[in-house]
C-alpha cells in the first residue's frame, strides 16, 4: 500500500498562513500602482513610436530624451512597460518574487532618474517617476505609515523642500552685471574672502545705506503693521464669532455663509473698491467735502464750532496712499481668516462650563478670561499665525493702497525680483524673513506650551 510523505511542518504553516491571511492591502495598492504605471510606459512608448505620423506635442522630457541615442528611449519605455506589469501580476498573485523585483525595480529607476535630472535638469518628469518610485518602496517595503503620508510629503518636497533649497542656493551668489547670477569657485569658498561673498547680500540687509538702515525701518515696518492687523482682526473677529456660535444652527449656517461670500470675489477688485472709497474723489470725502462741509457752512453763523467744522471740511481728506488705508486694507483681506477659525473652536465648545462657573461665583469677566479664552486659544493662535504670517509678507495691498510711499517687505523681495533683477538679494531677504517667521512661531508656542502645562 502507497504512502503519503506530509510535507514538511514549516511549509505547511507558511502555506496555511498564506491561505488565512489574504492579500495584504499595501501589495495590493502596489501591484495596481505597477500596473498603471507599467501602462503609463506603454503610452509613452507609442507616442515615441508615432511621433513622424500622428504629430503629437512634446513632452519636456521626450525633448530632453531625444537628445539621447535613438535605442535609449526604447529601451527604457519598453523595459518599464515589461518590468512593470510583471511585477502587477506576480504581486496580484502573491508571489514573494513580485514584490523584491519591483523594490528593486524602485531602487535603480531612482538612481536612473537622478542621473537623468542630474544630466538633462528636466524637472517635473523626473520628479513624477521618482515620486512614483519612492511610494512603491514604501508600499513593497510595507511602511504602512510612510505609505500613508507620502503624497502629502512628496507634495511638500517638491513644492516646498526643494523651491526654498534653490531660492537658499541662490541667496549665496551675487549678481551679475546683465542681472545673471554669479556664483564663487568652490576652492575661493574655503577663504575668508569667500566666506564674505556667501553671506554679503544678508549682511546688506542688515547694513546701512546713506547713514540709515533701510531695509531695517522696512522690515519693522512690517511687523508693526502686520503685528496691527493680527490685533484688529482678533478685536473684531472674536466676538463677531462668539455671536454666531451662539445663534441656532440654522442662523450660523447662514451667518458662515456671509462671512465666506467675500471670498468669490477677486482680491484686487476688493482693494480696488476700496481704493475708489478712500480716494480724493471717493465716497468719503465727497461726503466730507460736500455735504457736511455746506451743513457746515449754512450753520457757521450761529457758532463757533460749526465754523470751525466748515473749515476743516473744506479740504478732502488725505485718505488713500496712507499707513492706515494699508491698514484697513489688509484688516478688509484677512478678517475672514480669524473668523472661520475661532468660530470653529467656539462651536465645539461645552456652554455648560460657562454656566458652572456663573454658578460657582464667577462673574462675567472673570468666566470669559478664566474659562472661554483658554478654551478658545487654539482657534485664536490659529486664526492670529493665518493673518500674521500672510500680512508680514503682503505687497498687492501695500503696493495699490499705499501708493508706493507704504513700502512693505513684500514690495521690497517683488521690487528686487522684478525691477531690479537682484535675485540673490531677494532670496537673502525671503530667507530672512521666513527664518524671523518661523522663530517667533517656535517661540510662541514654547511659551504657550509651557503656560498650558
Amino acid at each position: 500500500m502507497a504512502t503519503i510523505t506530509a510535507p514538511p511542518s514549516n511549509q505547511t504553516d507558511q502555506d496555511l498562513e498564506r491561505m488565512t491571511a489574504g492579500v495584504d492591502p499595501l501589495l495590493r495598492v502596489a501591484a495596481w500602482v505597477s500596473l498603471a504605471h507599467g501602462l503609463l510606459w506603454g503610452l509613452l512608448f507609442f507616442r515615441w513610436v508615432t511621433f513622424g505620423s500622428i504629430g503629437w506635442t512634446p513632452f519636456d522630457f521626450e525633448n530632453a530624451l531625444a537628445t539621447f541615442p535613438g535605442i535609449v528611449p526604447y529601451l527604457l519605455f519598453g523595459i518599464g512597460l515589461v518590468v512593470d506589469l510583471a511585477v502587477g501580476v506576480l504581486l496580484l498573485r502573491q508571489n514573494d518574487f513580485g514584490r523584491w523585483l519591483g523594490i528593486g525595480r524602485s531602487a535603480v529607476m531612482i538612481l536612473l532618474v537622478s542621473g537623468y535630472w542630474w544630466a538633462t535638469g528636466e524637472f517635473y518628469g523626473a520628479a513624477t517617476v521618482i515620486g512614483i518610485a519612492g511610494f512603491l518602496l514604501t508600499l513593497l517595503t510595507k511602511q504602512t505609515a510612510w505609505a500613508i503620508n507620502y503624497p502629502a510629503a512628496f507634495w511638500l518636497i517638491v513644492f516646498f523642500v526643494v523651491p526654498n533649497l534653490i531660492v537658499f542656493i541662490i541667496s549665496l551668489g551675487e549678481r551679475g552685471a546683465r542681472g545673471t547670477i554669479d556664483y564663487p569657485q568652490v576652492a575661493w569658498l574655503f577663504s575668508r574672502e569667500g566666506w564674505s561673498f556667501l553671506v554679503d547680500d544678508y549682511v546688506r540687509f542688515f547694513s546701512t545705506i546713506g547713514g540709515q538702515r533701510i531695509y531695517l525701518r522696512i522690515f519693522w515696518r512690517s511687523i508693526w503693521m502686520a503685528s496691527a492687523n493680527t490685533m484688529l482682526c482678533l478685536a473684531f473677529g472674536y466676538p463677531f464669532a462668539y455671536w454666531i456660535a451662539r445663534q441656532d444652527k440654522k442662523w450660523r449656517e447662514i451667518l458662515i455663509f456671509l462671512v465666506m461670500i467675500p471670498f468669490w470675489t477677486n482680491f484686487l477688485v476688493r482693494t480696488y473698491a476700496w481704493m475708489l472709497l478712500l480716494r480724493d474723489s471717493g465716497l468719503i470725502n465727497n461726503i466730507w467735502t460736500s455735504t457736511l462741509h455746506n451743513q457746515a457752512v449754512a450753520l457757521s453763523g450761529s457758532s463757533a464750532l460749526f465754523a470751525r467744522i466748515a473749515e476743516w471740511t473744506s479740504e478732502p481728506m488725505t485718505l488713500l496712499f496712507t499707513p492706515g488705508a494699508v491698514l484697513v486694507g489688509l484688516f478688509y483681506g484677512f478678517f475672514p481668516f480669524v473668523v472661520l477659525p475661532i468660530y470653529s473652536n467656539l462651536e465645539q465648545l461645552d456652554w455648560s462650563l460657562l454656566e458652572a462657573a456663573s454658578d460657582l461665583g464667577a462673574s462675567g469677566f472673570q468666566s470669559t478670561v478664566r474659562v472661554l479664552l483658554p478654551l478658545s486659544m487654539p482657534g485664536i493662535v490659529a486664526g492670529a499665525i493665518i493673518v500674521f504670517v500672510p500680512s508680514l509678507g503682503a505687497y498687492v495691498t501695500p503696493d495699490l493702497m499705499g501708493g508706493g510711499k507704504v513700502s512693505m517687505l513684500g514690495n521690497v523681495l517683488q521690487q528686487q525680483f522684478m525691477t531690479a533683477r537682484d535675485w540673490p538679494f531677494g532670496s537673502a531677504i525671503g530667507f530672512i524673513m521666513m527664518a524671523i517667521m518661523l522663530l517667533a512661531i517656535v517661540i510662541y508656542f514654547r511659551v504657550g506650551g509651557e503656560r498650558n502645562e
